[in-house]
């Protein structure tokens, strides 16, 4: 007979008892057969689902044999859209839904007083108590000032879409919904968004002959690496060169052609290395920079463009040998200084030229560590294999092709000056006309924000706890997460006009994935906090009331699933299983508070306009289930009925050539009198003085507009390669940066998964330093040692590798776990965040994580 759920429970128990006492493997595989019954298959069915143990929302098919979850696997049928395999988390996945360390019922904090390593001393208490307590908190505050509330997800977003808490939040009357993109990839989204106004982007790996990678690792963990991987393997079979440039040689790295170990932040002195070898040579794509770009616009000595009296901006005309509009018959010049009305200006690729006129390639040697002789090779590589000029036919269109790439994630955004990193890269892309080309980098939804090339609102007194799109952080248009604990320290000293009194917190476990990390659990320790979660995090030790969420094997999710150049789908997780009977999860937790507080009417308003339901709609004065909800929006996205979902978990199209390639900027830029991609982001001009104005107006004390000025340059410079730390920490030798590991994720369930504990090895997270470095300080292979920086210390095992640059010591980020709620073996590690320095970036708030500098102690 088959496997009950009780046995099961209690055999994982049993299990995970010797895993927490440490155990190996070989001796829980042996207590392993005292649990064995003989094997049935019983009922025997499969499920197709989503995992969501990342953001890469892999398909997967689910094995249950009498109702108990066996395996889970890859779903064959999304091979052709999206990802062929799942990862160690999504496989394994099975353990963090039976594990037996999950919260289980609501708890309520009975210690008033709040700190790391204080006991909050818990009750059990009912749903309806918990629900009670929460709800009449919500109502004083808003009677009183409902932006007192703050809500924050992480992961959360994923688990159920954060249209439904941005939906509960504007029917509540708070702005404060915060999610964690500015410890991810913000500062590369807003690069994208001053440059050709959206975000999203991905190699035509398809197409690419030549792809440099800057420190985005899609061999291991990376939000589209489950297509990223496979595609590259691809791409280079085709016979496409990678070139990996980062200062730890990652597991992507590992599979390059070459590997570039560049010294941390100094990548925008290669980027803009290279395109001074472009520019002296000559290897320009002039016909792309001319129709798509405003490389010609005339600018300035003020830094804004010349316009006409209508308002156009003005180039400087070939023919006719004066400034005019770009209309037809115009023939734009790309470079020179002119003279219009008595007054100097320039164009603005005249001004990139003047501005990398210094940075040549014996500096980039110096101080980025790449030799001169390379910066002038890979550069000429580069246009050569850009192919300028080269056009290509595929299903009888005629297409611009130029088949190379660069991409990142975390590697060029997670710097002070992220933004304009990656808008470094973006430009030297335009340089050669492979944005949007065929083999290029591929946009999604080009233009589709015009407003992000007006001038930031730099709103002051700001509205938001994060300060997002305020003064401090101008164009922070995706939140930013760390900010909030900050602004609760002291919110007089960001002219915040409330002084926040909740917060709830959903799949997220903020303090230990961001710099400075003490810091942050000081700020969450002044308000009355709700915790919804699967297990007890660090975080959850500051709650007041804690509620239990169901895993991503037990809950509903509609999503559309993630985009490649050639493909789409739209998708649902659906649940397998209930482990523990746990009544809600994060979708009805929302719904019973709206309901409670009398906001029912006003959440389903705001639901249907934030999900931009026109078909399919909520309907006033009734309640949804959450299956009922997945499907009413699989129906009205899918346009298929929901058993269609409910047998295949997705439904996936294919790309056609029109979409691929002729509705991005061939649509939106290309040609005269249309809007054009911004080679130079003059919004940032008249941002910079929106800054200077408001500081002056208000009197703000903690603003730095020197350090505005800098990171607000409408065109990237040397100076971006130089970060606080760097410019200060002189007597600090070596750089400190952080990378992911595939077997852990930052909301910390995954360290409660033996099975990844084990697979991840003894190492864990070592800090990596390589050997010659370690032989000056004495240092030999697994000391103890201390890593120790301006703000904090970490503790951890050395580990000697070839694979670092001799500055640079590298630590994975997501360990380190100190939670009372946690087993022993979750624990293992070094919390390095708690000695990374924090410098967010001006422009877009992203955490600076690849700043820090540090020295190393012998324990």
């Amino acid at each position: 007979m088959g496997v009950s759920r009780r046995g099961f429970l209690k055999t994982s128990g049993a299990l995970s008892a010797l895993a927490t006492a440490g155990a190996p493997l070989p001796v829980i595989a042996e207590a392993a057969k005292k649990f064995a019954v003989p094997y049935s298959p019983g009922t025997e069915k499969y499920v197709k689902s989503q995992c969501c143990h990342c953001v890469n929302f892999c398909g997967i098919e689910v094995k249950l044999q009498n109702d108990v979850i066996r395996a889970i696997y890859p779903d064959k049928a999304r091979a052709d859209y999206y990802n062929w395999g799942i990862c160690p988390k999504g496989a394994s996945g099975v353990f963090n839904t039976y594990n037996p360390y999950r919260l289980k019922k609501p708890m309520k904090r009975t210690n008033p007083d709040k700190g790391i390593g204080v006991d909050p001393k818990w009750v059990e208490i009912s749903w309806e108590e918990a629900f009670s307590t929460i709800t009449d908190k919500l109502a004083k505050i808003r009677a009183d000032n409902p932006s007192k509330l703050i809500w924050h997800h992480g992961h959360g977003k994923y688990l159920i879409g954060d249209q439904f808490p941005k939906a509960f939040a504007a029917a509540f009357g708070t702005p404060n919904v915060i999610h964690r993109t500015t410890t991810c990839e913000a500062a590369r989204h807003v690069a994208d968004e001053l440059t050709w106004g959206y975000h999203g982007i991905l190699p035509d790996l398809e197409y690419t002959n030549l792809y440099l990678n800057f420190g985005a690792n899609a061999f291991e963990s990376e939000q589209w690496a489950r297509w990223l991987d496979h595609a590259t393997i691809d791409a280079k079979a085709r016979g496409m060169k990678l070139i990996a440039i980062e200062p730890r040689l990652s597991n992507t790295g590992a599979k390059a052609d070459e590997w570039l170990p560049i010294r941390p932040a100094k990548d925008v002195l290669l980027l803009l290395g290279m395109a001074k070898v472009l520019l002296d040579d000559g290897t320009i794509d002039k016909e792309f920079l001319v129709n798509y770009t405003n490389a010609p616009q005339l600018v300035g000595a003020d830094g804004r463009f010349l316009r006409d009296k209508d308002g156009k901006a003005l180039v400087w005309d070939s023919v006719s040998d004066s400034a005019r509009p770009f209309t037809e018959g115009v023939k734009p010049a790309l470079l020179g200084h002119y003279e219009v009305n008595g007054k100097p200006c320039a164009t603005s690729l005249q001004l990139l030229a003047d501005e990398v006129a210094k940075v040549t390639p014996e500096h980039v040697e110096q101080v980025a560590g790449v030799p001169a002789a390379r910066v002038v090779s890979l550069a000429r590589e580069f246009a050569r294999e850009a192919k300028i000029g080269a056009t290509i036919e595929i299903d009888g269109k005629r297409l611009r092709y130029r088949p190379v790439a660069i991409y990142s994630f975390r590697g060029l955004a997670a710097k002070e000056f992220g933004v304009q990193n990656w808008r470094a890269a973006l430009i030297l892309q335009m340089l050669v006309g492979s944005i949007d080309a065929v083999g290029g980098l591929h946009l999604h939804g080009v233009y589709r924000n015009p407003a992000y090339f007006e001038p930031a609102k730099c709103e002051y007194p700001p509205q938001r706890a994060d300060l997002a799109k305020s003064v401090y952080f101008p164009h922070s248009h995706h939140d930013v997460c760390q900010q909030v604990a900050l602004t609760l320290l002291d919110p007089k000293a960001y002219g915040l006009p409330y002084e926040p009194e909740m917060q709830i917190f959903y799949a997220t476990n903020r303090p230990m994935s961001t710099s400075d990390a003490k810091k942050q659990f000081e700020g969450y320790k002044k308000t009355f906090n709700v915790v919804i979660d699967i297990v007890e995090t660090e975080l959850a030790q500051l709650a007041d009331i804690v509620l239990p969420d169901l895993t991503y094997l037990e809950s509903w999710h509609y999503f559309p699933g993630r985009w490649t150049p050639s493909t789409k789908h739209e998708a649902i997780r659906q649940p397998v299983v209930n482990v523990y009977g746990i009544p809600h999860d994060g979708y009805s937790i929302i719904w019973e508070l709206a309901k409670r507080l009398g906001l029912r009417d006003a959440y389903i308003e705001q639901l249907n306009k934030i999900w931009g339901l026109k078909e399919h709609k909520f309907l006033a004065g009734r309640d949804y289930t959450a299956k009922e909800a997945v499907a009413l929006l699989w129906e009205e996205k899918a346009h298929k009925p929901f058993d269609y979902a409910l047998e295949h978990g997705f439904l996936g199209k294919k790309v056609g050539v029109e979409d691929r390639y002729l509705k991005g900027v061939e649509d939106k830029f290309k040609g005269p009198s249309k809007p054009k991609m911004n080679l130079y982001a003059e919004q940032l001009v008249a941002g910079y003085e929106k800054v200077k104005e408001t500081v002056a107006k208000h009197g703000i004390e903690n603003i730095d507009l020197d350090q505005y000025r800098i990171a607000m340059s409408p065109l990237p410079r040397a100076v971006h390669a130089e970060p606080t730390p760097h410019r200060q920490a002189h007597d600090l030798p070596f750089y400190l940066v952080t990378h992911k590991r595939m077997y852990r994720n930052q909301c910390g369930n995954t360290a409660q998964n033996p099975i990844l504990d084990a697979l991840g090895g003894s190492d864990t997270n070592a800090i990596v330093i390589h050997p010659e470095a370690a032989q000056r300080l004495g240092i030999r292979d697994g000391d103890w040692v201390i890593v120790e920086t301006r703000v904090g210390r970490a503790r951890g095992r050395t580990k000697f590798s070839q694979g670092v640059r001799p500055d640079v010591v590298t630590v994975s980020y997501h360990y380190g776990h100190f939670s009372p709620g946690f087993p022993a073996y979750a624990k293992k590690g070094t919390w390095i965040n708690q000695a990374l320095e924090l410098h967010p970036d001006k422009l877009s708030g992203m955490n600076s994580f690849n700043d820090t500098k540090c020295k190393l102690i012998k324990a």
